[in-house]
């Protein structure tokens, strides 16, 4: 479960525009996940652009080390970009994305405490900590972040949704229930999440409430692949 829950979580990639942020392939990320990544990118890009000239050219200098896979050379520029701008929280959880790249998750999360320092409100911020601290199986932790996360969101859904798998990988079914249920009475609906929350019920062995979660996935996003393979998957 481990490989497959940071996978959603740690949703942004290292790309050539550096700390502006690329949305991974994957096929079980709908439209509605897809449209919140796409904003948050969006936003984000805006915000570089009115980084200094200096930041800039350092900005390209991690870019290019990071075409090469030379991660080491790209967070000592980081370092040096992270002085340019000290107080810029983009950087700061950049910086923990590179250190986790890099198989430091003690200064990944120290990175990440530092951006939401500065920046209490991003709620990306928090999920990149929670994927970092669920590897490292501090799992008090990651639902005492869980807890700060939703504190300021309260009505995002894709909060609820990543607390309901770690919830049902740790088979407390009906606090996953309650956060699958939760995710989906906020607008817009997600194929995504009710796919997961049929996967729950199927769990449970309540094959037709599964069944009609992924037959109302496609309803709502009928091009949506991963609940059309798990209806052929419940009806064989």
């Amino acid at each position: 479960m481990k490989k497959i829950y940071l996978q959603c979580l740690m949703i942004f990639c290292l790309c050539q525009n550096v700390i502006s942020q690329s949305i991974i392939e994957n096929n079980s990320f709908d439209d509605f996940y897809l449209e919140e990544l796409s904003q948050e990118n969006t936003a984000l890009k805006k915000r570089i652009q009115l980084f200094p000239e200096k930041a800039k050219i350092v900005n390209s200098k991690i870019a290019s080390s990071l075409k090469n896979k030379d991660y080491q050379s790209a967070i000592e520029f980081t370092k040096i970009l992270d002085s340019i701008l000290p107080n810029n929280s983009d950087v700061k959880n950049f910086k923990g994305k590179m250190y986790y790249k890099l198989n430091n998750p003690e200064l990944s999360l120290q990175s990440f405490n530092e951006a939401i320092a500065l920046d209490a409100n991003n709620k990306w911020f928090y999920m990149n900590k929670i994927g970092v601290l669920y590897e490292a199986e501090r799992f008090e932790e990651v639902f005492l972040t869980f807890n700060e996360l939703l504190r300021i969101a309260p009505n995002w859904a894709i909060a609820y949704n990543s607390k309901a798998g770690i919830l049902s990988g740790f088979n407390r079914n009906d606090e996953a229930m309650f956060c699958y249920n939760k995710a989906l009475e906020i607008e817009p609906k997600s194929a995504q999440i009710l796919t997961n929350r049929g996967d729950l019920f199927h769990k449970l062995g309540e094959k037709e409430k599964a069944l009609s979660d992924y037959k109302q996935a496609l309803i709502y996003q009928s091009d949506y692949q991963l609940a059309a393979e798990k209806i052929k998957e419940i009806s064989n």
